[in-house]
Formats: C-alpha cells, structure tokens, sequence
C-alpha cells in the first residue's frame, strides 16, 4: 500500500500520537457524514505510521469500497492479530457475504446449463441430448 503522506508528517510542535489523535477526529468525522474515500485516507496515512492498528485495518474493511478490498483489509488485520476475536469474526461474516453474493449471482441466472450423469449435448448443435450412444429428445 503506497501512501503520500502529508508534508510535515509528525513534524512540529505536536507529538505524533497529538498528529494521529488528530487523524482519528477526522476519520470519524469524516465517515459520520459519509465522505469515505476521505475516511479512508486518513486511516491509509494512520496505517503508515502504525502498521500493526487493529483498528484502524477494522476501520479500513469496514469502509472498504469493494467486497474484495474489505477481504484484504481483514487478511491484513489477521496477519498482525490472528488471535484476535474481533478481527476472526470479522473474517468469518466477510467471507460468509462473499459467499452469499456469489450464490445469489448463481440463482439468478437461468443460462445454467442442466446436465445430467449420462447425459452430454450432441455436438452438432441440434439441441438433442445423446445418451449411451443414443439420440433422444432434448429435455426443454
């Protein structure tokens, strides 16, 4: 994960723990009224001077764009806190929702092809099924 960080990073007359309390305002104030890509930057900067922030990784999956970037905020998270009850249960729903899109995405389609154990489309194209060396009427 490439990050600009800010010029004067930590720099200043404030503490960097002052500078990442500060981040923190911002990523809430920031989510709280819904300008995510600007939460998420400020966790990103967050992320690059506390690599290992379980919370903010939590913070990073739960205001991911895409089911897949939240899956790797949360691999990530799981990398630096794999005993992390938190961090597992988060996995486990994650993963369960991509399964759970990935079945609706299956329900929905009627092109699915109907087979059958003995049964294999006759390779002509004429929509008769072939069994046991056989042609009989297509099931449609």
């Amino acid at each position: 994960m490439l990050v600009a960080l800010p010029k004067g990073l930590l720099s200043g007359g404030g503490s960097g723990a002052q500078q990442i309390a500060g981040w923190w305002q911002e990523v809430e104030s920031a989510a709280s009224s819904s300008h995510l890509p600007r939460a998420r930057r400020f966790l990103r900067w967050i992320l690059a001077c506390c690599p290992e922030d379980e919370e903010a990784w939590l913070w990073m999956a739960r205001l991911a764009s895409t089911q897949d970037a939240k899956l790797i905020y949360l691999r990530q998270a799981y990398g630096f806190h794999p005993h992390s009850a938190r961090v597992r249960s988060a996995l486990r729903q994650a993963r369960s929702q991509q399964l759970e899109l990935a079945v609706g995405d299956l329900r929905g389609g009627s092109s699915v092809l109907r087979c059958f154990p003995n049964e294999r489309r006759n390779g002509n194209g004429n929509g008769k099924l072939r069994r046991a060396g056989r042609i009989t009427a297509s099931l449609q």
